[in-house]
């Protein structure tokens, strides 16, 4: 089981998550950032940078824009694509006839 140590010496533990955080790390070519952080109240809350990593963009994507604050931050990542998954979308979409005109080939050949 890994862990890590955050910024304030606290430990984050994978838990049952640690086979999909090394796919995501293999997928994005990054290391997976702190998830949580002390909020406000002292509670632990979501990073905007691990939802950011979690949707695979691009480090700082949403994280460096100037002027967001983390609540801003959360809601365009949440409301935004993952660029992957739109991807495989598109791929799967433009490849339908093909597919299809091969299995009604194979089906009635």
């Amino acid at each position: 089981m890994l862990t890590l140590p955050d910024e304030e010496g606290l430990i984050q533990d994978w838990v049952d998550f640690e086979p999909a955080i090394r796919r995501q790390e293999a997928v994005t070519g990054r290391q997976a950032p702190i998830p949580t952080e002390i909020g406000p109240r002292g509670g632990r809350r979501l990073t905007a940078r691990f939802a950011e990593w979690l949707m695979g963009l691009a480090d700082g994507w949403v994280t460096d824009v100037p002027g967001l604050k983390r609540a801003e931050q959360l809601h365009k990542i949440g409301n935004g694509v993952a660029p992957h998954q739109a991807y495989e979308a598109y791929h799967r979409l433009m490849n339908v006839d093909k597919h299809e005109a091969h299995t009604e080939e194979r089906n009635h050949g």
